[in-house]
């Protein structure tokens, strides 16, 4: 699922933003796509698991994907309040209960005696999604934990799927906050995500026309590899 779309203005920054706005814009741009990547990822390997022909296979690669997507999550909101709003930053209600997971990751070992062991929650947390087969359209409800099981609080109900043409939906990741059992939707936030996107490329697109800015193509400048040889050493 992308965040971005194709000829998004965030990839075509005009030169005459100021060096600050350029640079948030920009940073913006690469967590995007860096959340693009984890969410295609994390959503690959669990149909390649969901199917089943096919076994439980690199579980920790798994966890690693959807709590990437939590981190960056979390430091793109960071990112953006340094932009002014003139609505106290509104646009991010949506995600921003993700900060809570994000200090449950920053505080794990905190959290053993605290909430882990109290809740039966293993220490990464527990995925659960809704597999829908693409030939017979049979829903089932899968879960992933992280670690040894020993009995951890599992309650969700089923989403309506029925109108879904995905065979891998609602991602939900588990864990603890403190005293209580948390869940999101990474699926959701993606979405999420994307919203708060397309208002952003509106207003960039805005901002050019009120001010004549043209996007500029920054291929030659942005995300360059530089390859460094060194000189032949003298006989």
């Amino acid at each position: 699922m992308k965040i971005l779309s194709e000829n998004s203005p965030l990839k075509y920054l005009p030169r005459e933003l100021k060096g600050e706005q350029l640079l948030i814009f920009d940073s913006i741009r690469i967590t995007f796509e860096m959340i693009e990547h984890n969410y295609s990822c994390l959503e690959e390997r669990l149909l390649r698991i969901s199917k089943p022909e096919n076994r439980k296979e690199e579980v920790s690669t798994i966890f690693n994907y959807a709590w990437n997507i939590i981190d960056q999550t979390s430091r793109f909101i960071k990112i953006y309040k340094e932009l002014p709003s003139d609505s106290n930053y509104e646009v991010l209600n949506s995600i921003k209960h993700v900060n809570s997971f994000r200090n449950t990751l920053q505080h794990l070992n905190e959290r053993i005696n605290e909430s882990l062991l109290k809740n039966r929650s293993p220490f990464y947390g527990i995925l659960i999604w809704f597999y829908k087969n693409a030939v017979t359209n049979e829903i089932n409800p899968m879960t992933l934990i992280s670690g040894i099981e020993y009995g951890p609080n599992l309650k969700f109900t089923m989403p309506d799927l029925t109108q879904s043409n995905k065979e891998i939906n609602h991602i939900w990741l588990q864990t603890v906050d403190k005293n209580k059992i948390i869940r999101t939707d990474l699926s959701q936030i993606i979405l999420d995500l994307k919203s708060i996107c397309e208002q952003n490329e509106e207003k960039l697109i805005e901002l050019c026309n009120n001010k004549g800015f043209k996007l500029c193509d920054w291929t030659k400048r942005k995300d360059i590899m530089i390859r460094i040889k060194q000189e032949p050493k003298k006989e």
